[in-house]
């Protein structure tokens, strides 16, 4: 098909539905691998040696400031399980110019088909002191994610390998601060006691390491993971990927959210401990999801399945590609509790930006259900708090308590206001 300029106007938009702790996964056919070209980025002032500055973080992720060709500013999840930047919305307003390629289809996790994809090439990127000319863009024509109503703030996609290769990217998660370390000039900070250095392993633009999984009988299993930056989860594992990973005495089953193909379902359980180096977590939280779910993907890259940024939260990251290493540095997150949505409340909010929040998913015999909640009521007080004075965030938060807290809410459904009580529950 014949390259044209065009402007790229809003998808039309449908709800999904995600757990709190899994994002979704991308795993992009080889294919398409082949045909995408990275380009190098640079910093704008050749003279620099580093560029920082702040990032949001919502639901575990990073969400970095992104201007392509002449648009306003868009926001995207840095997100190093992603070969290629990928568009996954634009909203009412948005207008942005493109050099239209050829339309393309990828496939990734979730049980569906494949979606239909604009690939466009010879973009220009800005990042708050950083650019990148001629890059390539995958832009989705279904919004199959529907990010922004899932974090209640504008997001417009993600971007992966082309910012990770060109730098040593360093994430305080604590401090909510990313750098962007040229590595001609970069000097590695001093080491502290406990911080560790791992290799990776970069496989079609991915990054790979080794971390070890501890079973209730202390049997360890080393496993390949996927470092997903990406994936709000702490681990999921491929249980068929290994002889020796075996569930959790006690799991559920769960909807644990939507992948580029469609849903992703699954089990959830803690398994006794996993270990990262000499770094050590007691009773993480596992998704394992099914065959299905998975598809081709199972064994990918001998993998056995992926670490998120429930884990490296607890930290603060150096991800070195060019040297391929990865350095962890223990913060004040590093004890805190795993977490963990003991409400069996989901929630969306129809207009980003605006606290209004819907509950798109009532979890089967959790307390939530017991209370007589249901899909589609409109949430109005938390704990006798407006919901106008709270983000999604917020009341994600509270819904993480510990087992046993009570909760107040008041919804609106069909009109009439109901207030129920329900008490936060261990279900795993």
């Amino acid at each position: 098909m014949k390259d044209r300029l065009i402007n790229i106007k809003p998808f039309l938009s449908f709800f999904i539905f995600f757990i709190l702790i899994k994002i979704s996964l991308f795993d992009f056919s080889e294919s398409l691998y082949a045909q995408v070209q990275w380009k190098n980025m640079s910093f704008v002032n050749p003279r620099e040696k580093t560029v920082s500055f702040p990032f949001k973080f919502i639901n575990n992720l990073v969400i970095i400031p992104v201007i392509i060709n002449d648009s306003d500013t868009l926001h995207f999840i840095l997100d190093t399980g992603l070969s290629t930047t990928i568009m996954t919305e634009l909203s009412m307003g948005d207008t942005l110019s493109l050099i239209y390629s050829r339309q393309v289809k990828l496939k990734g996790l979730g049980e569906g088909e494949p979606v239909d994809a604009i690939h466009s090439y010879g973009n220009n990127f800005y990042i708050s002191g950083i650019r990148g000319a001629n890059q390539d863009l995958l832009i989705l024509l279904q919004n199959v994610f529907n990010l922004s109503s899932i974090f209640g703030t504008r997001i417009h996609g993600l971007m992966g390998y082309n910012i990770f290769s060109n730098f040593i990217v360093e994430i305080d998660y604590q401090n909510k601060i990313i750098f962007f370390h040229n590595p001609e000039y970069y000097k590695p900070r001093r080491k502290r006691k406990r911080t560790i250095t791992l290799p990776l392993t970069i496989h079609n633009t991915k990054p790979y390491l080794v971390g070890t999984i501890i079973l209730a009988d202390n049997t360890e299993v080393p496993v390949k993971l996927l470092l997903d930056t990406g994936a709000s989860h702490a681990l999921w594992l491929d249980q068929k990927s290994h002889p020796g990973l075996k569930f959790p005495e006690k799991v559920v089953d769960s909807y644990l959210g939507k992948g580029l193909s469609g849903d992703i379902y699954g089990k959830l359980g803690k398994i006794h401990g996993f270990r990262l180096g000499v770094s050590l977590f007691s009773s993480p939280i596992v998704a394992f999801p099914d065959s299905a779910s998975v598809g081709n993907s199972s064994g990918l890259d001998d993998r056995n399945g992926s670490l998120g940024s429930e884990i490296l939260r607890r930290f603060r990251v150096i991800i070195d590609y060019p040297n391929k290493i990865i350095t962890l540095t223990p913060n004040n997150n590093f004890k805190s509790p795993f977490k963990l949505n003991r409400s069996g409340i989901d929630l969306e909010a129809p207009i980003p930006e605006l606290p209004y929040y819907i509950i798109s998913n009532i979890r089967k015999e959790s307390p939530a259900d017991r209370a007589g909640l249901k899909k589609g009521d409109e949430l109005q007080y938390v704990n006798n708090k407006n919901v106008r004075l709270l983000t999604i965030n917020d009341i994600y938060n509270i819904f993480q308590n510990k087992a046993g807290k009570k909760i107040k809410l008041t919804v609106t459904r069909g009109g009439f206001s109901l207030k129920v009580i329900l008490y936060l529950e261990e279900f795993i």
